[in-house]
């Protein structure tokens, strides 16, 4: 089974609208990041000083119908069984959304991928993840942008299952 980790980041306090998605494989050879564009308008104050200022833009940023073609692909390009892991629901959500194609029209957005859902909402992982964010200030400082929480996700997964 391929476990992938899942990050999101939203722009508004209900958790609806998609900023960006990051995926990563347990072994960190799968790697998938991508911003939605345009972004939202208006956004909570955090995501405004917080995560709009992390995000890469440039090629990561895509519209709706690329970012589901290319999350599809993905996917599709990684081995099955797929076992998505998340530590909050709103990022699950999210995922689903875009692998819907966000409502938009689903012709030529790529063959529709079936992953089994973790959501990993244990107090040991999120402890493991804090500790990962005290022991890495690079990290750190970039926390709240999704590659670097999933990421920040795998590693507390593996310490706690694996002691790493």
């Amino acid at each position: 089974m391929t476990h992938l980790f899942l990050d999101t980041e939203w722009a508004d306090a209900a958790g609806e609208q998609l900023v960006s998605l990051a995926l990563l494989s347990e072994d960190g050879t799968h790697r998938f990041y991508a911003e939605i564009d345009p972004l939202p308008t208006p956004t909570t104050l955090f995501v405004r000083t917080v995560v709009y200022p992390l995000l890469q833009r440039g090629d990561a940023a895509l519209a709706a119908p690329q970012l589901t073609r290319r999350l599809r692909m993905f996917l599709a390009a990684v081995p099955a069984p797929r076992c998505v892991m998340f530590d909050a629901v709103n990022d699950v959500v999210l995922l689903r959304l875009a692998l819907a194609g966000f409502g938009l029209c689903d012709t030529g957005l790529g063959p529709v991928v079936q992953i089994e859902e973790v959501l990993l909402a244990r107090l040991d992982i999120r402890d493991a993840i804090e500790t990962y964010f005290e022991c890495h200030s690079d990290a750190r400082q970039r926390r709240h942008h999704a590659g670097v929480d999933a990421d920040a996700l795998r590693r507390a997964f593996h310490a706690v299952h694996f002691g790493d």
